[in-house]
């Protein structure tokens, strides 16, 4: 946001309207059969830019590293609506799976960079992209933030395992801490003594590099924008033959208790929404698996 007004070549522009109709903001008008940006505030979408026939409009286009990958080799072409293979597009959808065995090899920076960037292609609300990125790059790392995780489930499972103090809390309107109880907190107590005795890790599954999604405040869907870049970033994992798996009890460790966050070294004011675990997959699977039918709702008027 507030990226400033497009630049309009008068010498090049044909006057055909197309970024008229296309800026969310309505900065464009036709004048003497010429188009021109008037005052507003531009989202910085680059909508203009990239629908212009003649190239005569010119917008600020932010840091050249969201473009500058090191490993993936990108063609550069646009491809319009229709031109990618469905089929394709969904073996690759149906082929990512959650990993939860990996190899003791690290990931590269050069290779989570390029997840990063990968990542920032998602669209995110009014072109806020409040992303953040917080990259643990080694196993160390990551152990170190399951072990400010597991501190905190284990101060829960001691506050879960007080029927008093579950009771009394269900009885002024808050049942989450009994909902846990029921839900969580037998599986959560053998994974913590599993990790306790030997270090089993039931929560990264071994994964040699994180990263933790959050955003800084002002974007208007945070939650949204992190997930669609997690999704980005799943996607682009599994096409450079890594594994991933998203880590939701990390997600909710950060919530609720600062000093998990401060372990992964997050500032107090971001607000974390995914935690993905990434490494070189110690499984391969060979077939695809079906999914549960949704409830889907179609109104026609």
């Amino acid at each position: 946001m507030g990226e400033g007004l497009p630049q309009i070549d008068a010498a090049s522009c044909i006057g055909c309207g197309a970024c008229v109709g296309v800026c969310p903001s309505g900065l464009f008008a036709l004048v003497d059969g010429l188009a021109v940006a008037g005052p507003g505030g531009c989202i910085g979408c680059g909508h203009c830019r990239a629908v212009c026939p003649a190239g005569a409009v010119a917008v600020a286009d932010g840091d050249p590293w969201a473009g500058a990958y090191d490993v993936i080799v990108p063609g550069g072409a646009v491809i319009a609506p229709g031109e990618f293979p469905a089929g394709r597009f969904v073996d690759l959808l149906r082929s990512r799976r959650s990993c939860r065995r990996y190899t003791e090899q690290a990931v590269s920076g050069p290779v989570l960079e390029d997840l990063l960037r990968a990542a920032v292609t998602a669209p995110s609300g009014t072109n806020s992209q409040a992303w953040t990125f917080t990259v643990l790059t080694s196993r160390a790392a990551v152990l170190d933030l399951g072990q400010a995780v597991a501190d905190f489930f284990a101060r829960l499972n001691k506050l879960a395992g007080n029927l008093l103090v579950r009771r009394s809390l269900a009885l002024i309107g808050r049942p989450e801490l009994d909902a846990y109880y029921r839900e969580h907190y037998a599986s959560v107590a053998a994974a913590l003594a599993a990790w306790d005795r030997d270090r089993t890790d039931r929560l990264f599954h071994g994964a040699t590099a994180a990263v933790v999604i959050g955003s800084r405040p002002g974007a208007s869907c945070p939650a949204e924008d992190a997930l669609l870049a997690a999704g980005n970033m799943l996607l682009t994992a599994h096409c450079l033959g890594l594994g991933t798996c998203l880590i939701g009890y990390a997600v909710e460790a950060m919530r609720h208790d600062r000093r998990v966050k401060e372990a992964a070294g997050i500032p107090r004011e971001e607000t974390v929404y995914a935690v993905v675990a990434l490494g070189w997959p110690d499984v391969a699977y060979v077939r695809q698996t079906g999914r549960r039918r949704p409830v889907v709702r179609y109104k026609t008027a």
